[in-house]
């Protein structure tokens, strides 16, 4: 979205006020993409550099992939050569070693979202951004993972299993594709996104609606992805993790469920063509607005917009 013309501005404004009030009634869920920690992580497409260049002097062969900068590419190579959990391991090590942001810098994506203390937070990234910084903010995060897989589910125990209930006090961090302390629950792989949508699908369609049965995502989870706007934080139009999140959670909701829902994509400069069609498409199949905005101008005018709203 641009505030390019006076229609375009109300729009917008319009689309603002609309989030800063699910916010102040806790009604709306954050998920967060690689971007929201672009400063201090590098991007997926870096990554897998790094993934392949440390293979590649470790066997001392050069890899045959023609396209060195997708992660989940590299990663299966990297499986292949080894096994699945070697190439988790590794990029667990490569981003443990980046150390953690300034989570006391204003515009810093996880501290504006935990200034929020909303009860539910998700992620697709494997760091504990998001924890650490509802810790600093004096809340009493849990941190779960999706068991997306049938050892998952037999071998990690979830607070959800004993009738766990998010709050604002006591939010729960989410993480979609896993954990770094939690290798096996990583998704990295093609393997691995094949087997999570799969086992998405067959959850979404067959578990029961009972909180206290064990299931990938949990009921609670499924109500925040139903029933509140979700403010996607740090994506990208490439990114197969925004890709496997419409397609394979939000998509599979009723289109009469779907509230109106927001996504920061980066763009250089105006928004061209191919960024307004994608903006319309998703507009229509998933009432999705975007900001082209970095994740920490966005933050920026989120806090601009909540102490307006405070003082009025």
């Amino acid at each position: 979205m641009t505030n390019s013309d006076p229609l375009q501005k109300g729009v917008v404004d319009s689309h603002w006020s609309t989030l800063i009030g699910k916010i102040r009634a806790g009604l709306c869920t954050p998920i967060l993409g690689a971007g929201a920690a672009f400063d201090t992580l590098p991007l997926a497409k870096e990554l897998a550099e790094e993934l392949l260049r440390d293979e590649e002097q470790r066997t001392g062969e050069k890899s045959p992939l023609p396209d060195r900068t997708d992660l989940a590419k590299v990663t299966e190579y990297v499986a292949v050569q080894n096994d699945n959990i070697w190439p988790k391991l590794k990029i667990a090590e490569h981003l443990k070693s980046k150390g953690y942001p300034d989570f006391s810098a204003s515009d810093e994506p996880h501290h504006v979202l935990a200034a929020l203390r909303l009860p539910i937070y998700l992620t697709t990234n494997y760091d504990d951004f998001m924890y650490k910084a509802l810790l600093a903010a004096g809340a009493q995060p849990v941190r779960e993972v999706a068991r997306w897989n049938s050892e998952l589910l037999e071998n990690v125990e979830s607070k959800f299993d004993t009738g766990y209930e998010p709050t604002r006090e006591c939010p729960v961090v989410f993480h979609i594709h896993g954990h770094w302390d939690l290798p096996e629950s990583m998704v990295a792989t093609e393997d691995d996104y094949l087997d999570f949508l799969v086992n998405i699908a067959r959850d979404l369609a067959t578990s029961p609606t009972d909180a206290s049965k064990k299931s990938i995502l949990p009921t609670r989870i499924r109500r925040a992805l139903k029933g509140s706007t979700l403010l996607f934080l740090g994506y990208s139009l490439a990114d197969i993790n925004f890709r496997v999140i419409l397609r394979g959670l939000v998509g599979s909701l009723s289109p009469t469920l779907l509230q109106m829902n927001l996504s920061v994509q980066y763009c250089c400069g105006e928004p061209g063509d191919l960024e307004r069609y994608i903006e319309s498409y998703f507009d229509h199949t998933l009432r999705l607005h975007v900001f082209w905005s970095s994740a920490r101008q966005f933050c920026q005018d989120m806090n601009q917009r909540l102490a307006a709203r405070a003082a009025a």
